[in-house]
């Protein structure tokens, strides 16, 4: 047992209270933001605002597929970032860009603001 009797500072607040840091292996947004933000007109854009990670997670997949097939420029994702940011730390941290490549799409994943996430596909 521990005498907290002189020592109280330290114990007032738990043993441990600085922040823990996650994620450390994590790939820096800032990868994917290349140069001066490309035109994104004429891309599609897909809204998900009220989608939890894993429907949005389908949602932006069937979009890419159905915008190489139907030979679209690109889609826009629009996500937010005040509220939970899950969604744009997947499409923006390597994520997208992995699956693409299992799908063979090819493209460029960038962003011009915070609150949204394009997705440039080239065709072949």
């Amino acid at each position: 047992m521990v005498n907290r009797k002189y020592n109280l500072e330290k114990y007032i607040h738990g043993k441990n209270h600085h922040k823990r840091r996650t994620n450390r292996n994590k790939v820096p947004e800032r990868a994917f933001r290349q140069g001066p933000p490309g035109n994104n007109s004429g891309y599609k854009i897909v809204d998900l605002h009220n989608l939890a990670l894993h429907n949005a997670k389908n949602r932006i997949k069937e979009e890419l597929r159905d915008a190489r097939a139907d030979g679209l420029p690109g889609i826009k994702f629009v996500h937010g970032f005040n509220g939970g940011t899950a969604i744009r730390e997947w499409t923006r941290c390597g994520s997208l860009q992995q699956f693409m490549e299992s799908a063979n799409i090819s493209g460029s994943v960038w962003y011009a603001e915070e609150g949204s996430t394009c997705v440039s596909i080239s065709h072949n």
